[in-house]
């Protein structure tokens, strides 16, 4: 407790040290945001580096403020080591995902704009602070990949927990499939080549780009050699002829794509009597005889 005049002018000295620390911290972040609005026109770098300097100012002004507070003398040292142990003992989850933003800093796990899922979480990264990851949801209800409108909040820490899948990090692609079947009497093989026409028109402008990317990532990791055009597979069941038709495509296009595929190929195998989806089918071979059972039934009563 303060005893003297000095004791709170001292105090108040401190007090406004920190307020111009808050305020200096403050002008530091709104001008190294205006100079990288300027300098970076990548709207998903501008966004990284905005959140690694704020992360970075909130950080230095904290131990700064400690500082003014506490002094550089032993006085701090023990209390740094005191509000360190107390920390970890009591904010196990607080370290975790302070840990867990580390990781995603220096291993580059995800960095914002990229899409994601984490854990039983998919989304789009639009913020990542020191404790906490957010995400703009995708999927949940809405059966694809596509937006809830639900804004996501996850810990960091959760990143040693659970597996995180990134679609968009290393491969500006991914593959999806069509599957659909065929009766036997149908023309399987013309179903098979008006599938592969139409999957190869829309992907003729992609491949280049796919392939290039791909490349790129071989270079980095031991990825066996695939192919980026599209390709089908066959399948034969108790019911029908499965065909699979797979083709690459950007990740947030999916849904998309997919629903535009479906409209092309419905309107074209219209068109051809000899191609008939097949679903499945259920014979009734017999009925129990109900009105002697009500019979049996009525005369018991």
């Amino acid at each position: 407790m303060p005893t003297s005049i000095a004791d709170y002018v001292s105090i108040g000295v401190k007090l406004f040290a920190s307020i111009l620390v808050g305020v200096a911290t403050y002008v530091a972040y709104r001008v190294a945001r205006n100079i990288l609005s300027r300098r970076v026109s990548d709207k998903t770098n501008f966004y990284t580096l905005r959140m690694l300097i704020r992360n970075a100012l909130l950080f230095a002004a904290g131990v700064i403020i400690l500082i003014i507070w506490l002094g550089l003398g032993s006085n701090f040292t023990v209390a740094m080591g005191i509000l360190g142990a107390g920390i970890a003992f009591a904010s196990q989850e607080v370290i975790g995902s302070f840990a867990g933003y580390l990781s995603i800093v220096t291993g580059s796990i995800y960095r914002i704009g990229d899409r994601v899922c984490i854990g039983d979480v998919s989304g789009d990264v639009i913020d990542i602070t020191i404790m906490r990851t957010t995400l703009m949801e995708i999927g949940a209800w809405v059966q694809a990949d596509q937006y809830t409108g639900r804004t996501v909040s996850v810990a960091n820490r959760i990143l040693f927990a659970a597996p995180v899948f990134n679609y968009t990090q290393h491969w500006g692609y991914v593959w999806d499939e069509i599957l659909l079947p065929f009766t036997y009497d149908s023309d399987w093989r013309l179903a098979a080549e008006i599938m592969l026409s139409h999957a190869q028109e829309y992907t003729v402008n992609l491949q280049a780009d796919a392939q290039a990317q791909l490349q790129r990532t071989m270079a980095r990791y031991p990825l066996q050699q695939t192919q980026v055009e599209p390709a089908l597979y066959l399948a034969m069941t108790d019911n029908w002829i499965q065909v699979a038709l797979r083709y690459i495509v950007p990740p947030r296009q999916r849904r998309t794509v997919k629903a535009q595929l479906h409209h092309e190929l419905l309107q074209h195998f219209e068109k051809e009597p000899t191609i008939q989806i097949a679903s499945a089918t259920f014979e009734v071979v017999g009925l129990p005889d109900l009105e002697g059972d009500f019979r049996l039934r009525k005369q018991e009563g």
